[in-house]
């Protein structure tokens, strides 16, 4: 199954038709970098749209939790029960537990974006009774493939990865103490000093966020993935568009390779010099 990030209602149907079993939105104020926010009065118009086209609809729910944000993660769990939503992605515990206690939990999906870095995390949270685990964006395929021996766990196929998050506004902490006017969208690219590559950053209401300098790409990966026991497959659309998902599609369809990196693939995971004594 192929699951994406969406920008605008008005490409479900050719979503659908490139190959997108279920599309991604994010709910105002529960979500991480979603290309798609909406408030939680609009789900259940999203809900029907997708189910007049045949495609799941999940919610993005990412962000870490504040005490003052459980009341409206109730509300919005209790929604997305009421509605019959196909998933719910979580990286924060306090959702879990709310979850449980409205029975929910089955719904969920566990995404902390660099933390299942092994079999036993993923099985640990599964055995909570939930629907699925990402893994980590940076695991090499080989360490995906011992991982694998673990079912219903999800991996980023296409496009750029969180590889920092801070809930601290970082971009106009800077701008402050340079006297610089600070702009409504704060976008950017961070080049470091011993690299090339510019790395996308961005703070929204939710904190700083950066992200891999390249989106990644898996066309000469999937099949071994799927071989492994992989049958989640996610696609992020941030920074790209609705069309640039439906050709990514369309390329896994027909064997075209696509702009992107594949290397996390096959690097070798550097451990400190303290930790390999």
């Amino acid at each position: 199954m192929i699951f994406a990030t969406i920008h605008d209602k008005s490409s479900l149907k050719a979503l659908k038709e490139a190959g997108c079993d279920g599309i991604i939105i994010g709910v105002v104020h529960l979500a991480l970098h979603c290309p798609c926010m909406v408030e939680l009065d609009e789900i259940a118009q999203w809900k029907e749209s997708c189910d007049q086209l045949g495609l799941d609809l999940y919610v993005n729910g990412t962000k870490m939790m504040m005490d003052e944000d459980l009341p409206l993660v109730l509300k919005t769990l209790q929604r997305c029960q009421s509605l019959g939503i196909q998933g719910f992605y979580f990286a924060d515990e306090g959702v879990l537990q709310l979850a449980k206690e409205i029975g929910y939990q089955q719904a969920l999906i566990y995404q902390p974006e660099t933390l299942i870095a092994n079999h036993l995390d993923a099985q640990f949270y599964l055995n909570q009774g939930i629907q699925a685990v990402s893994l980590a964006h940076e695991l090499s395929l080989e360490e995906i493939k011992k991982i694998a021996q673990t079912p219903h766990l999800e991996v980023l196929i296409n496009g750029y990865f969180s590889i920092l998050y801070s809930r601290r506004p970082l971009i106009s902490n800077y701008m402050h103490q340079e006297n610089i006017a600070v702009p409504s969208t704060l976008q950017y690219d961070l080049i470091e000093a011993t690299r090339t590559d510019r790395m996308p950053i961005l703070q929204d209401e939710t904190g700083t966020h950066i992200f891999s300098e390249q989106p990644i790409q898996s066309y000469n990966e999937i099949q071994t993935l799927k071989e492994c026991g992989i049958s989640r497959f996610r696609i992020d659309s941030i920074f790209q568009s609705d069309a640039w998902t439906i050709d990514i599609l369309k390329a896994y369809k027909e064997h075209l390779v696509m702009p992107g990196s594949d290397h996390w693939y096959h690097q070798q995971t550097i451990r400190k010099k303290e930790e390999q004594k």
